[in-house]
């Protein structure tokens, strides 16, 4: 399965495997922020760290960084903790953060290499 969202107590964990694609991704946000649980969460962990190579475009970025634009405006107070391993997953996991901060700034963005740490960051505050 490319894509699976696991709901945890207060927040959720988005995670994709295999090849990945801009259709894949954006299917998968779209089940994320039309899911009526996602009105009360605190975080969530974007995990991409068992995805065999990438397909997405810079050009693409733009896309989940309108989707979460439009969440931010009724989620006031969230963590966002992004892990990539793959260079170019990671690199466009930083270009997405640095554009989301701009328009969530009440938003939290960090990026890990695993998932313990993201954990970890997301555990630190909750």
């Amino acid at each position: 399965m490319p894509h699976q969202l696991t709901w945890e107590n207060k927040g959720v964990l988005s995670q994709y495997s295999g090849p990945f694609t801009e259709a894949i991704h954006a299917e998968g946000l779209h089940k994320l922020f039309g899911d009526p649980r996602i009105d009360n969460i605190k975080y969530i962990i974007g995990d991409y760290s068992d995805v065999n190579g990438s397909l997405l475009t810079e050009e693409y970025v733009d896309y989940p960084v309108a989707i979460t634009t439009g969440a931010a405006l009724y989620l006031r107070d969230l963590k966002v903790a992004l892990v990539a391993r793959d260079t170019n997953i990671a690199r466009l996991c930083h270009q997405f953060r640095q554009m989301a901060k701009n328009v969530n700034a009440h938003w939290e963005f960090q990026i890990f290499e695993d998932l313990e740490g993201a954990r970890k960051w997301i555990n630190s505050s909750l």
